[in-house]
């Protein structure tokens, strides 16, 4: 059962990636899946923003995909937030199973500024930090720094070359 379980979540993803990255749906889709085993709701907007939602006897995970551009805060991110940069996406996961409940959500940020710049940034900015790594300097570069109780909250930081240095931001709660 658990097989068919998983089975049936990349299924859903890959629709959710579908209908929220092709250009050739209404302004706001909606479609149910029922099964024996649960359902899955699958809501999309012609903006890139959705959610997905799948429910069974096990509990519920809901994974929610929105902003893309504008800016974002040190609240949501729960680390400093590097100046300039812009939203090139974010998610959300949420579920409950066996009882627990957690949530996990991803912002991926864009900066034009060099690699060495920003990864020296966080390096100095951030507190708690549990576990570092950076390798590599320039448009080669790549930062992994973890804070927190079992690692919360992930800031990568990866060298894009001509096209500037990605942030991703990832943060787990229970």
């Amino acid at each position: 059962m658990k097989r068919n379980g998983a089975g049936l979540y990349i299924f859903s993803v890959l629709v959710v990636v579908g209908l929220l990255f092709s250009g050739c749906h209404k302004k706001e889709d909606t479609f149910t899946v029922s099964t024996p085993g649960g359902k899955m709701t699958v809501k999309a907007d012609g903006s890139g923003q959705g959610a997905l939602q799948i429910e069974g006897k096990d509990g519920k995970t809901t994974v929610v995909v929105g902003q893309r551009g504008g800016t974002v805060t040190e609240a949501q991110l729960g680390v400093p937030v590097y100046p300039g940069v812009t939203v090139k996406g974010s998610s959300k996961m949420e579920g409950t199973a066996a009882g627990g409940k957690g949530a996990v959500e991803m912002y991926t940020l864009s900066s034009q500024d060099s690699f060495d710049k920003v990864a020296e940034f966080y390096k100095s900015n951030l507190k708690d930090v549990k576990s570092n790594f950076v390798q590599g300097s320039g448009d080669k570069g790549m930062a992994v720094f973890s804070l927190g109780e079992d690692g919360a909250i992930t800031v990568n930081v990866v060298a894009e070359g001509k096209n500037g240095t990605t942030i991703q931001v990832v943060k787990k709660t229970k």
